[in-house]
């Protein structure tokens, strides 16, 4: 069968299994279940904290720094959990593929969804300690659903490159693992958006005028800063920001599509 929306649509209630086996595997396999989620990104907030506020003594421009940090920690922690179940899932699913008829872009969709059904409780972990902190939360929060599609449609256009890319290369799994960590570090998580443009523009020459405006071209520095903003600062994102945070979230949605549809029937016979 065909990998197209028209294709998932019809066979929803096969993405909804899907989903719900892949949330029953991932509790299975760890004895905490889902609350490992919530555990997980506080373990690593209070990391991060230690090291740059206590280790390092930075990180006081922005108080309270563990809320600043987690903004930028939970959807990073969905988006390299579900690029890292994505490069494998087609072969780990190689039987089933091979078995029954269905859109096999279900499968990424599904380690998607799944772990976007996680994240949800950190963001509530995330409101607590924004609470707990006393930060004032108010208006601004109205732009966590436009926050929420904008990083499901990024994610999920990444994950079904990464899984066309999995099928094909048997390697990419332990790859990925670099790749992510660069990643991580090229993105503002520990520190803020603006900290990056001033020391990228502080570069003599041309390389100062254009490596701040190239660095907020990645999605992801787009999408931290609009978590930031909206429960670290209290404000309103930037409209040029939302447009390019929108656009780049269309077109990698729409790019993994049609890379996926090419190498859909391809796929298989690598498997």
């Amino acid at each position: 069968m065909i990998s197209n929306w028209t294709n998932l649509l019809a066979r929803r209630d096969l993405l909804r299994e899907l989903t719900l086996s892949e949330l029953r595997s991932q509790s299975q396999e760890s004895r905490f279940g889902w609350v490992w989620w919530l555990v997980d990104p506080l373990i690593m907030m209070l990391i991060y904290w230690g090291v740059v506020v206590g280790i390092l003594g930075r990180g006081q421009s922005y108080t309270p720094y563990p809320v600043f940090v987690l903004c930028a920690v939970l959807p990073w922690k969905h988006l390299s959990s579900s690029l890292n179940a994505s490069a494998k899932v087609l072969r780990a699913r190689e039987g089933l593929i091979k078995s029954i008829a269905f859109p096999t872009m279900a499968l990424p969709l599904t380690v998607v969804v799944a772990g976007f059904s996680n994240f949800l409780f950190g963001v509530v972990i995330l409101v607590l300690a924004a609470l707990g902190f006393a930060m004032p939360l108010g208006t601004p929060l109205v732009q966590l659903p436009a926050l929420l599609l904008a990083q499901i449609a990024l994610v999920a256009g990444f994950a079904l490159i990464v899984a066309c890319v999995g099928a094909l290369a048997r390697d990419l799994p332990g790859f990925m693992t670099h790749v992510l960590r660069v990643g991580f570090y090229c993105s503002p998580t520990l520190y803020g958006l603006d900290l990056a443009q001033q020391r990228l523009g502080s570069i003599s020459g041309l390389w100062g005028e254009w490596l701040p405006r190239l660095f907020v071209l990645n999605p992801l520095a787009l999408l931290i800063t609009g978590y930031r903003e909206a429960v670290f600062y209290g404000r309103f994102m930037s409209g040029d920001y939302w447009l390019l945070l929108t656009a780049e979230s269309v077109l990698v949605l729409a790019a993994g599509y049609r890379i996926y549809q090419y190498f859909d029937r391809r796929v298989i016979k690598f498997l």
